[in-house]
């Protein structure tokens, strides 16, 4: 009764009376001056579309809080009291009410949808609470409207994470009924819903932290069975999240001992080449697998998995393999020269495999390097080998690598093979002529269905690898003495492009011989240096057997020997033919054709066997067979 007569003293006549609480004063105060109508108090309806974006906007709010609401009304739910969840700005978004004060409630617009700050409705505890940013208990009377008189409310507020004001929580019921306690139960309440939200956020940095992971991520438990798994490793193996966790990651991983390793000894498992089977697919990779451990106790293990192909993506830009030249790079103006570059160009962006042919030294390293930085794999790995410095019983491993135990000292985990640390870029096969026939055989598959077997291997491994080749020799030549495969001859050479030697670029050699000073002139810290007119003579009229090559050598000594600011060394004529080696001092000039031909015998035509009887390099064997008209296969 004395709320009644305080109330209608200061809002009907602007009399306070003493007891009056100052927080209900200032409410009254604030209803007065925004023009409240007192008889008023009925809820503000916003249209069904407006709703619909508040309910959206508070989904996570609304999830969290109405199972905590649902638990808390089981205490209340014989009273006359009602649970009410409203967003920032006082709008009801989840109503739980007692079935008895239902009519109240939609007498009153107290319902989903409507507005009740103090505003619209005038002072209650919902507005108040939101307007002073405290929790609040109103009786009765200290509500502002009439209508708002036979009831009693309790509010507390909602924060977010970072402290800002997300809702608003309201136990409200008849005024017969009021107890003090329920501020106590909105209260806590607000602060248990206030934890589940920083629980479900800090949930949601994990899983958006886990799935920003680059790598794929299995979690496990001590019997195997997958409980988490990343959105990467769903698409690596092209399976739905919610599939993945039926299988066992012991089948999956059958071949690993992990239960000794990582759940009882705590162990962290690295294979840096892994194939991992699922559904069908197969995935090379690298793993690591990592134990999870709660105090003294593991439960489980992280399973991590990088695809094999990036990572060796990196790796080969770490160590280089790349390529360092452009077609700009070339220096040329002989006509021959630029149309090969012009077909060059063309060429690098297609996938074709293509045969650079030429003398040493006349630049197809150069060419296969702009190739590849021309081409659309410009960003993957180029890798260069030179087929001539490899040793025999190394070529095979090198090229298609080896599974693990392959052969006596074969890496535990097995290694890729260069083609396919090519994969997604270009391998370049320098001096191809050179490879023993056996080798060219496994070629041919690579080159049919871009697929490789490693040693040991059980299974093809898909590669993506554009291929480039390049010989000094007269690969047909080597057709007809059976040191080169045909049929691989025709696979390789599917594009050809042959450089011109420098003998036959006149115009280049002054225009090479130029570039070559310049570098040196930069690089050097005395007074720059410049050719003779009778040393640039001599450049003109030498036939630069060594091409290029030779040409930038030969500079570069002289230009270190001059002591002068002029370089005026004389070339001295090179000897037009190589010195061969003699048998026990007889001249081989009159007995090479017969120990040649007696090599041919021993070896039963075989002209690699037969040169290295002779310790001369086959390719000097292979000119003087065609010089003397010899024919191997009248041997074999």
């Amino acid at each position: 009764m004395k709320l009644k007569e305080n109330w209608e003293s200061y809002v009907l006549r602007g009399e306070l009376q003493v007891d009056t609480r100052q927080v209900i004063k200032e409410a009254w105060d604030r209803c007065l001056s925004h023009g409240v109508d007192y008889k008023d108090g009925y809820g503000k309806i916003i249209s069904k579309e407006h709703l619909r974006i508040k309910l959206q906007k508070n989904k996570n709010l609304i999830t969290i809080a109405r199972p905590i609401l649902d638990n808390v009304f089981e205490t209340i739910k014989q009273t006359s009291f009602s649970l009410v969840l409203t967003d920032s700005e006082g709008v009801l978004i989840h109503v739980v009410e007692s079935e008895n004060i239902h009519f109240e409630h939609n007498t009153l617009n107290f319902v989903l949808g409507t507005r009740w700050d103090e505003l619209n409705v005038g002072a209650n505890a919902i507005g108040t609470a939101l307007a002073t940013k405290e929790a609040i208990h109103m009786v009765g009377s200290e509500h502002y409207c009439l209508s708002h008189h036979p009831w009693t409310c309790s509010a507390a507020l909602i924060h977010d994470s970072s402290g800002q004001i997300i809702g608003c929580l309201d136990i409200s019921g008849s005024v017969e009924e009021e107890h003090v306690h329920t501020l106590g139960i909105v209260t806590t309440t607000a602060k248990i819903i206030e934890n589940q939200l920083a629980l479900m956020e800090s949930y949601e940095m994990m899983h958006t932290a886990f799935n920003a992971i680059v790598d794929g991520l299995f979690v496990i438990d001590r019997n195997y069975a997958i409980t988490r798994v990343n959105e990467k490793i769903a698409d690596l193996f092209d399976i739905p999240e919610e599939k993945l966790l039926n299988y066992n990651m012991k089948e999956i991983l059958k071949d690993l001992e992990i239960t000794q390793k990582v759940f009882i000894r705590g162990e962290t498992i690295r294979i840096s080449d892994y194939a991992m089977n699922l559904r069908h697919k197969k995935l090379e990779c690298l793993i690591n697998i990592s134990p999870i451990q709660l105090g003294n106790h593991i439960t489980g293990a992280v399973v991590l998995v990088k695809e094999a192909h990036q990572v060796r993506k990196v790796v080969s830009q770490i160590v280089g393999f790349s390529a360092s030249y452009r077609f700009d790079d070339i220096i040329t103006r002989d006509p021959k020269m630029l149309e090969a570059i012009e077909f060059a160009k063309k060429i690098a962006l297609t996938d074709y495999t293509v045969l650079l042919q030429g003398e040493s030294g006349t630049g197809k390293e150069l060419f296969a390097h702009a190739i590849h930085n021309h081409s659309k794999r410009s960003q993957g790995p180029f890798i260069a080998i030179n087929c001539a410095a490899m040793p025999k019983d190394l070529v095979e491993s090198e090229l298609f690598g080896y599974e693990k135990g392959a052969f006596t000292g074969a890496a535990t985990e097995g290694k890729p093979g260069k083609f396919e640390l090519a994969n997604g870029g270009t391998i370049f096969l320098d001096e191809i002529g050179e490879l023993p026939l056996e080798i060219q055989s496994k070629l041919l598959r690579i080159f049919d269905n871009q697929k490789v077997v490693r040693i040991g291997g059980q299974y093809e491994r898909s590669l993506d690898t554009r291929i480039v080749c390049a010989t000094n020799r007269n690969l047909r030549d080597e057709i007809e003495y059976r040191t080169f495969r045909e049929d691989l001859f025709f696979r390789i050479n599917v594009i050809n492009v042959t450089l011109p030697p420098l003998r036959n670029r006149k115009g280049d050699i002054m225009l090479l011989g130029g570039e070559f000073l310049r570098v040196l002139n930069q690089s050097s810290t005395n007074e720059s240096k410049g050719f003779t007119p009778e040393f640039e003579a001599a450049l003109l009229k030498n036939p630069w057997k060594g091409n290029v090559r030779e040409l930038r050598y030969f500079i570069q000594r002289e230009y270190h020997k001059s002591d002068t600011h002029r370089i005026e060394a004389r070339l001295q004529e090179t000897p037009t033919r190589p010195v061969e080696v003699t048998d026990r001092g007889m001249d081989l000039k009159h007995h090479e054709k017969e120990l040649i031909e007696r090599a041919l015998k021993a070896t039963k035509g075989n002209v690699v066997e037969a040169s290295r009887k002779l310790s001369i390099g086959k390719s000097t064997v292979y000119r003087k067979i065609k010089s003397y008209h010899i024919d191997p296969h009248d041997y074999q």
